[in-house]
């Protein structure tokens, strides 16, 4: 008697177990919407705001995936990979993080599109102008300007941090600060490497790679660089601070007021050894978090993706500019994700991706100094 009791109890428990299973979906869908009935119930002092819930339906998909995930919460619809739009205030902090760990993006103007790409047009030569009495009917005819476009692309970057599911798991984890931290960090070194070295094939054009010429009149699409005189190194240390003055001095007076140095750690090494003719250093160490270091009274940008110095060996490890007015970055609109929990198995996968591009847009705010013999 007591084992039919168990087998009924058994078949019973069986039976709940394949309805709740059968109906899961449905539960879910019922207790979303009771959560939003709740939420529009609410005295407006307890009121969730919108995001507020759309971040707590994000986290919610990261954790537990698609089925917990409120789509209408994010956008109208996904995004092209088959990703999620992230909301829009975690999309602000991962561009913030972005632009902290990316130097280039840190100098460098930043404009936002809906597009695939964007037409930036550029006066390569300014129109004339001239004086002229009150009474003087006559007016000398003046050059008009030059008018170029420059096409500024923009292409998909990605990155594929993993967690195990034990950590997301884990209430006492921000999920949401960790998934920023890392999508942030990936990103910012894979672009950043783009907008100093890039080919612009598939990856945005960096300034290193646009052509250059020693000449102070050259064609338009080209910089202007300075030699050293000896392949990694100055060719001699008592006129490298002329050499430098000259780069500074070089620009036009309309970016002097936000031009910088930008250079690798061991370029860094090098003119923080250099002195003028009265035997002070030309380097000044930074006295106070908001006062960076500077070289000649201007300040100066660490990047790692600039190249380094070999003794022997032409390298382009340092520049000088206004980056902001000289080089821009071109964000699409929306950072997507996709939560992958297959692929990787015991590992869950998250696929964030989004588009981006760069590109040199005024030639004569930028200088680059070359570590090399000068070329007959």
């Amino acid at each position: 008697m007591d084992r039919e009791i168990q087998e009924a109890i058994s078949e019973l428990n069986e039976n709940v177990n394949k309805f709740i299973k059968n109906n899961e979906e449905t539960y879910r869908k019922e207790e979303k919407n009771i959560m939003k009935e709740e939420v529009k119930t609410m005295p407006l002092s307890g009121r969730l705001s919108d995001d507020t819930y759309k971040r707590l339906d994000f986290s919610s998909y990261v954790r537990h995936g698609a089925d917990h995930f409120l789509s209408k919460s994010m956008s109208d619809k996904t995004g092209e990979n088959g990703g999620h739009l992230i909301p829009q205030e975690i999309a602000l902090q991962i561009s913030e993080k972005l632009r902290i760990l990316s130097p280039m993006r840190a100098i460098s103007r930043i404009v936002t599109i809906s597009t695939s790409s964007v037409d930036i047009l550029v006066d390569s030569k300014l129109p004339e102008a001239g004086w002229a009495a009150g009474t003087d009917n006559d007016r000398d005819e003046t050059d008009s300007p030059e008018i170029r476009k420059i096409k500024i692309p923009v292409h998909e970057i990605f990155a594929k941090p993993m967690a195990s599911q034990k950590l997301l798991d884990d209430s006492q984890i921000n999920v949401e600060e960790w998934l920023i931290t890392k999508i942030s960090e990936k990103i910012a070194a894979l672009e950043n490497s783009a907008f100093v070295n890039g080919d612009g094939n598939n990856k945005p054009h960096g300034f290193l790679q646009c052509e250059s010429s020693d000449e102070e009149k050259r064609d338009f699409g080209k910089l202007q660089h300075f030699y050293t005189g000896a392949k990694g190194n100055f060719a001699t240390e008592d006129k490298a601070a002329d050499l430098l003055i000259d780069m500074v001095c070089s620009i036009k007076p309309i970016y002097v007021k936000n031009a910088k140095w930008i250079m690798s750690r061991t370029a860094l090494a090098k003119v923080r050894k250099l002195k003028n003719k009265d035997g002070a250093y030309l380097w000044q160490p930074s006295t106070a978090e908001s006062c960076p270091s500077s070289l000649l009274g201007y300040p100066v940008i660490i990047d790692d993706d600039m190249p380094g110095i070999t003794d022997g060996t032409e390298s382009t490890p340092m520049a000088f500019g206004d980056f902001y007015s000289g080089y821009q970055i071109v964000d699409r609109q929306g950072l997507q994700i996709l939560r992958d929990p297959y692929t990787s198995k015991p590992f869950v996968e998250f696929y964030a991706s989004k588009r981006t591009g760069g590109e040199v847009v005024d030639f004569d705010a930028i200088k680059l100094l070359k570590f090399a013999e000068k070329s007959e």
